[in-house]
């Protein structure tokens, strides 16, 4: 179960309006469900497209892809991003410069720039983490804390975050902690005349 401190806050607000979250956990070592059709290379590696694959999102691999998720587009779908396919309609925020590693958690700071991604978290419709990556599988199965997994997740290349609903992870990845007092309650005038 995820505790929630509501006295004390990694969360600020600057006078625009944007969020900015100190340390949040934006991926973890665990494993989870895939489709075949989900994994880089099914086809070359003769998976089945529509069977689920339990795969390991290793922690070394973690700790070691660390970098790579920082400066990235912070997104309100999960959609894979490039700078020839930036899709600014969607980008709501950015990952900071401090990505580092605390098993099992991949941990990074946040701003938030629209106000309705920051409703969307702080109503806690939005406010789970999902990180979108390129990765290598390899088909070795085994188990990690006692769980069975079909192949694991190797040569991890962060591509960006999005907030979701429900994210593969669980609910410990989630947008810092919450507080008690809403966006449109702390910025009235930007929520009034619109311009958010």
């Amino acid at each position: 179960m995820l505790a929630l401190d509501r006295t004390t806050s990694g969360r600020t607000y600057d006078l625009d309006g944007r969020l900015r979250v100190e340390a949040s956990r934006i991926s973890k070592a665990a494993v989870n469900p895939y489709l075949g059709r989900e994994i880089p290379d099914f086809a070359t590696l003769g998976l089945d497209p529509s069977r689920t694959y339990q795969l390991l999102r290793d922690p070394d691999e973690l700790r070691c892809a660390a970098p790579t998720f920082n400066n990235l587009p912070l997104l309100s779908q999960h959609v894979p991003v490039t700078a020839r396919d930036h899709r600014p309609d969607l980008v709501v925020g950015a990952t900071g410069t401090d990505a580092r590693f605390d098993a099992p958690y991949l941990i990074n700071s946040l701003v938030l720039w629209s106000a309705l991604a920051i409703e969307g978290v702080e109503s806690g419709t939005r406010a789970e983490l999902s990180a979108a990556y390129r990765y290598r599988c390899i088909l070795e199965p085994g188990t990690h804390e006692g769980v069975r997994f079909d192949a694991c997740m190797t040569a991890l290349v962060g591509n960006h975050v999005a907030l979701v609903s429900s994210g593969r992870c669980g609910a410990d990845v989630v947008v810092g902690d919450m507080l008690p007092l809403s966006y449109a309650a702390r910025f009235p005038e930007t929520v009034r005349i619109g311009v958010l």
